[in-house]
């Protein structure tokens, strides 16, 4: 009987060091808390699970600029940048705004669960949830989001086209279009409406990106069932594209997509493809690679993304559009490397649809005439 009830104050002790040890410090001149928070740290090396000790004041300020960046996706001058980006949207109490964005940078940077991140920074579990969820909150907030992420001005479509054209000559470009699975750990609740066509729960998000690989538009609204097609259709961006995008000027998408005076996509192979029509798919598909690579360098970055283990399903989105702003974030305070994007992934939302009929006239003839040009 004594031998359970020591596991039980174990296990109890335990809860109260993962889920209060931070409040515990704040109520210091409680002595019932502080004898509490005494005992509990003591059982906690006991135990093993003692947290790692001065880690941010002790070991950060020693790690080279190099594996500062390695390990925080930025280097320390764009990490100043950002604490001045979030600071006045910030309420902080009892841990530094420092601290607790490292602590934010770390979880979405790496595959560590939250126990060991929370443990590497001195706080309990409950604490890095909270502070997460504000990091999140503030990052895709509107003083934040649009400063970063944002439809350029239609002054800017000739530059933006320009750049696009570099690779393979394609006119009139003004975006790449895509959708890629982000895996989660899926709800008990609708759990088949997030399973993706590879087999997994997933979470759907669209960007739009330029040829520097930031991105111009984000949007991650549905789970991982939906088709493509239908998650463009049901954004903001093809409602404005629709009504209001100049002639010359077009996104370019995959065979996912419909035909449209507004995307392009490749022609169908239906193995009798004339010899302009495969130089025109294969311009599309040399320059619209970027929004690939956009992916590649966000997952890259933000390798949380290869499997987010959050199980709040209304979380989700925010973490996600998240890491995007802080991708655009990171490309416009330093340039980025080759060895940062990661290649091969396998979690691209990318599917043709048979279903989709190519009968818009206005997009038939644009392609065609582009395709001439290209020939």
């Amino acid at each position: 009987m004594a031998s359970n009830n020591t596991d039980l104050e174990n296990v109890i002790l335990q809860v109260v060091f993962d889920e209060l040890g931070d409040n515990m410090e704040i109520n210091q001149s409680d002595p019932v808390a502080e004898a509490l928070a005494l005992r509990t740290r003591k059982r906690a090396v006991l135990l093993g699970t003692a947290r790692i000790s001065n880690y941010v004041e002790e070991t950060v300020p020693r790690y080279s600029d190099p594996l500062f960046r390695a390990h925080f996706c930025m280097t320390r001058t764009s990490f100043q940048s950002l604490l001045e980006l979030i600071g006045p949207f910030t309420v902080v109490r009892s841990l530094s705004l420092e601290r607790r964005t490292l602590a934010c940078l770390w979880y979405l940077s790496n595959q560590e669960t939250f126990r060991s991140v929370a443990d590497r920074f001195g706080m309990s579990k409950g604490s890095l949830h909270y502070y997460l969820g504000n990091f999140c909150n503030t990052l895709s907030s509107a003083n934040i989001l649009p400063k970063l992420i944002s439809w350029p001005d239609k002054r800017q479509y000739g530059d933006i086209a320009d750049g696009f054209a570099q690779r393979q000559g394609f006119p009139g470009v003004i975006g790449a279009i895509d959708g890629t699975y982000i895996p989660i750990t899926g709800p008990t609740e609708f759990r088949d409406s997030y399973i993706c066509r590879k087999g997994f729960p997933a979470f759907h998000l669209q960007g739009v990106c330029d040829s520097s690989l930031k991105f111009l538009d984000v949007y991650s609204a549905y789970p991982g069932s939906v088709h493509d097609a239908r998650v463009f259709r049901n954004s903001t961006l093809h409602d404005y594209l629709q009504m209001d995008c100049p002639q010359a000027f077009h996104l370019l998408g995959d065979s996912a997509y419909s035909l449209s005076s507004f995307l392009l996509v490749p022609f169908r192979d239906n193995g009798h493809l004339t010899s302009e029509q495969k130089k025109f798919n294969f311009a599309l598909s040399s320059t619209r690679v970027d929004i690939e690579r956009c992916f590649g360098l966000l997952k890259g970055k933000f390798r949380k993304l290869k499997f987010l283990d959050v199980t709040k399903v209304t979380m989700i989105p925010n973490i996600i559009i998240s890491c995007c702003v802080l991708h655009n974030f990171i490309l416009i305070q330093e340039s980025y490397v080759e060895k940062d994007i990661l290649h091969n992934d396998d979690d691209d939302a990318r599917a043709g649809n048979p279903n989709l009929e190519e009968t818009c006239t206005t997009g038939t003839v644009k392609r065609n005439d582009i395709m001439n040009l290209l020939a």
